[in-house]
């Protein structure tokens, strides 16, 4: 039964400096259209490495009694940590997490809620916008699908941001935690294991959702780091025992996943900047050996350009002109090396460009 002197939804924000807009993201929680309190929303700024008096202060007055601000100490960053303490001190039967940068849109709780308790929801994915009004596009589903979603068929990999609305029954249940042994990435264990055991996934499609905001300057992804490091939560996922478990199907998704957004991306970023050499050569090349080992046959859904890049990576390859080029024709989207792959028999596969590309066209 549930207690009716604890909150509905806890929203979790962790913050590690009066510097960053707290304020902001405390006042868009409790205008998320529930009540404050035994049977609405609990707001939970867990203070991290940071004293709550000068949290406190950065609040807006009418709202500081209708915080619970809980402090919390370790030797990163990383709000993983922060995270973990939220969820083991709620007794609200739904959580939310919010980056203390961010909104959500008036309403979102309520409209999240609403769909979770009638469908019977372990998660409400919400959508996802940027400043100017930009949708991430993930999870990039079936064409207007949102109900039931499917780990693999819904590509369910793609989305590894927390955003939304969750069962704490399901997260307990599961065991599920933030690891806090990464400088970044720590989310993807907890939002894959989430997606494809938790239970009935739905994407609260439209307005009002959550709301990225740009004006963080001190971002830890925004930090240049080592090569392997940056790969490092994800190639650890991809060969620990829970993963190996799972379905090649869920493997080759993700495989193809932190191919494309994670290790293409950085190598981009990397030549773009003049820096590739040795090192990157030979973090790329053992995250790509590994992603292939652990999910094999899952480079044959990419483009031609894409398996071109991987080709050159699988080798080790230090010569920054050719992984410069190799990178940037990949980027041509629309011509015929991103969109067809090498083997004409999986042109329509589901992680291919083709449908992969008209699949997040039409979300929303």
């Amino acid at each position: 039964m549930p207690n009716p002197a604890a909150p509905l939804v806890d929203v979790i924000i962790p913050v590690h400096t009066p510097a960053r807009p707290v304020d902001r993201a405390v006042a868009s929680a409790l205008a998320g259209g529930l009540p404050a309190g035994p049977g609405g929303v609990q707001v939970t700024v867990v203070c991290h490495n940071v004293d709550p008096a000068l949290i406190r202060e950065r609040l807006d007055p009418a709202d500081r009694d209708r915080v619970e601000l809980v402090a919390f100490r370790d030797d990163t960053r990383n709000p993983a940590g922060a995270r973990n303490l939220g969820i083991e001190r709620t007794r609200a039967p739904w959580l939310s997490f919010l980056d203390s940068d961010d909104t959500l849109d008036p309403g979102a709780l309520a409209r999240w809620l609403e769909i979770g308790r009638r469908r019977g929801s372990a998660a409400v994915l919400a959508r996802v916008s940027r400043e100017g009004g930009a949708v991430v596009r993930t999870p990039v589903t079936r064409p207007w699908r949102t109900r039931d979603l499917d780990a693999v068929a819904d590509r369910l990999a793609y989305r590894t941001r927390v955003s939304g609305l969750f069962r704490t029954e399901a997260i307990r249940r599961l065991g599920l935690r933030f690891p806090v042994a990464y400088a970044t990435g720590e989310d993807q264990s907890f939002s894959l294991r989430l997606h494809a055991e938790a239970g009935r996934i739905d994407y609260a499609r439209g307005r009002p959702g959550y709301h990225l905001r740009d004006d963080a300057t001190d971002r830890i992804t925004d930090a240049a780091s080592p090569l392997a490091e940056v790969l490092q939560a994800f190639t650890d996922l991809a060969a620990s025992p829970w993963l190996r478990s799972r379905p090649l199907a869920l493997r080759r998704g993700y495989a193809v996943k932190v191919l494309r957004l994670h290790v293409f991306d950085e190598v981009t970023a990397r030549t773009r900047r003049g820096s590739w050499g040795a090192e990157d050569a030979a973090a790329a090349r053992d995250a790509v050996r590994i992603l292939l080992a652990e999910a094999p046959g899952a480079e044959r859904a990419l483009c031609r350009a894409d398996r071109d890049l991987v080709d050159l990576l699988a080798r080790g390859e230090t010569d920054r002109a050719a992984v410069t080029r190799a990178a940037e024709a990949r980027r041509r989207f629309g011509t015929p090396a991103t969109l067809v792959p090498r083997e004409l028999s999986r042109v329509l596969h589901r992680d291919g460009s083709l449908r992969f590309m008209a699949a997040a066209a039409l979300m929303g």
